[in-house]
């Protein structure tokens, strides 16, 4: 069990601390990840509990944190005035349905409507599961079961509900290399 109320943790900003004992699971896998390093944890949940203020074209977001071996999300999708995390997982269902990872209570959203994914070689990235009214990247409708990479500030929408999509990563962005074609 990690002692949250250690010395080691005094310096550590408070909504910070807070985030790390309301989800002890997540806490003890990021502390593995970081190595202990309180410092290092602490920056990299900073953003998390900060994300209403990244919002800047709707109110509703979906972050998505990973330290490569841990992803898991966070949003306001459920009420807007109060953030959740979901599981510590590869995959997030979304939809109406109470059984989803992020269930949304509007009609207008199916039961099972889109998935977002992790995989720490390709990042994160979202897919249609055959919705009724759509799943939306950057306003680009997403045919159904396609995967499609999900970027920081990317405006995702499922149905008529925008939502921004951030990303809150321990790893420096490399870009994607692509072998050239060699001559025949």
């Amino acid at each position: 069990m990690v002692n949250l109320q250690s010395p080691a943790c005094n310096h550590v900003d408070s909504n910070a601390l807070n985030f790390l004992k309301e989800n002890p699971a997540i806490s003890r896998s990021l502390l593995a990840d970081c190595n202990h390093d309180f410092d290092k944890v602490s920056t990299f949940v900073g953003p998390i509990v900060k994300a209403t203020e990244r919002c800047t074209s709707t109110s509703y977001y979906i972050q998505a944190a990973t330290t490569g071996r841990t992803a898991f999300l966070t949003t306001n999708l459920f009420d807007f005035e109060e953030a959740r995390v979901t599981e510590i997982a590869s995959t997030w269902l979304i939809g109406r349905s109470r059984n989803c990872a992020i269930a949304v209570p509007d009609p207008s959203i199916s039961r099972c409507h889109a998935v977002i994914g992790h995989s720490p070689l390709d990042g994160f990235y979202v897919m249609d599961v055959g919705s009724s009214n759509g799943t939306f990247i950057n306003h680009q409708r997403l045919p159904t079961l396609e995967r499609r990479a999900l970027q920081d500030g990317d405006m995702v929408s499922l149905s008529h509900i925008h939502v921004e999509f951030f990303l809150v990563s321990d790893r420096k962005a490399t870009p994607k290399l692509r072998l050239k074609e060699l001559p025949s």
